[in-house]
């Protein structure tokens, strides 16, 4: 249980560092008010001029809350790959090997911690913004809940890719372009900004064997299309996913430390 408490407290540190930054929370706040104006309007000329009241099983207002979920969750992620490249070409990374937590699991605990407040601001932004646009009557309870049970996993598998792109830096002078492949993925067969249900057939195939929609696509369904079947199989994908990469990671770790002795630091 003592690595789990430490977690919790790093997380809550980090929670508290980003609400100190008053004038950057207000700023995504008015970032996403943005977004969803945007994502309303070019829907709603979607809708009009196909004249369809569905398009592929999705109304206008379940379509525009799907992004409002989808928008909740990428916007709370914390790119912890960034201090991780800047701690590795500081050399600072050689203190944390006293921590009495791991580096990768103390990035982790950090990286959920900054999401936190950020799904809480983004969420209740979003969902103002779209309520007062175009209803409230999306989704359901149960659909709500499933949506908070879903995003808590997809935040922890995108913080452990964010943790493995960062362990890159032992490698790579710069890893930022590995992050932009990976938010690529999410913006397409990740289901970012249309739900898998518009793509064809064989790319649909492919888009439910890799990670990318349990992160976006998965919570997202969940909250509008609420099916006790359909949410047990994405937890469980999302569950599988998380153990590869956290075995991923631990050996990634593993082989950066013995890196880290033969470089120096």
């Amino acid at each position: 249980m003592k690595p789990l408490r430490r977690c919790l407290f790093i997380g809550r540190i980090a929670a508290r560092q980003q609400l100190a930054y008053r004038g950057e929370f207000l700023m995504r706040a008015v970032a996403m008010v943005i977004f969803m104006g945007i994502f309303m309007a070019l829907w709603s000329t979607v809708y009009t001029v196909s004249g369809n009241a569905t398009e592929s099983g999705y109304t206008l207002r379940d379509i525009v809350w799907y992004l409002v979920m989808t928008e909740t969750v990428m916007m709370s992620s914390s790119r912890i790959f960034l201090d991780m490249g800047e701690a590795v070409r500081s050399g600072a990374v050689a203190y944390t090997l006293a921590r009495p937590v791991s580096f990768p699991l103390f990035q982790a605990a950090t990286s959920l911690g900054t999401s936190a407040p950020r799904f809480a601001l983004n969420l209740a932004t979003g969902a103002l913004v779209v309520g007062l646009g175009v209803g409230f009557g999306a989704g359901s309870l149960p659909g709500l809940l499933a949506f908070l049970l879903l995003a808590i996993l997809a935040l922890l598998l995108d913080a452990l890719i964010g943790v493995l792109i960062g362990l890159l830096a032992f490698w790579m002078e710069e890893t930022q372009p590995v992050f932009w492949i990976y938010q690529k993925l999410l913006f397409t067969v990740g289901g970012l900004f249309l739900p898998l249900e518009f793509f064809p057939d064989w790319l649909r195939t492919i888009s439910r064997w890799l990670p990318f929609h349990f992160i976006t696509y998965a919570p997202a369904r969940a909250f509008v299309a609420f099916a006790p079947g359909e949410v047990a199989r994405l937890a469980l994908g999302q569950v599988l996913y998380l153990a590869f990469f956290g075995t991923l990671v631990a050996l990634v770790w593993r082989a950066a430390q013995r890196r880290l002795v033969v470089q120096g630091g």
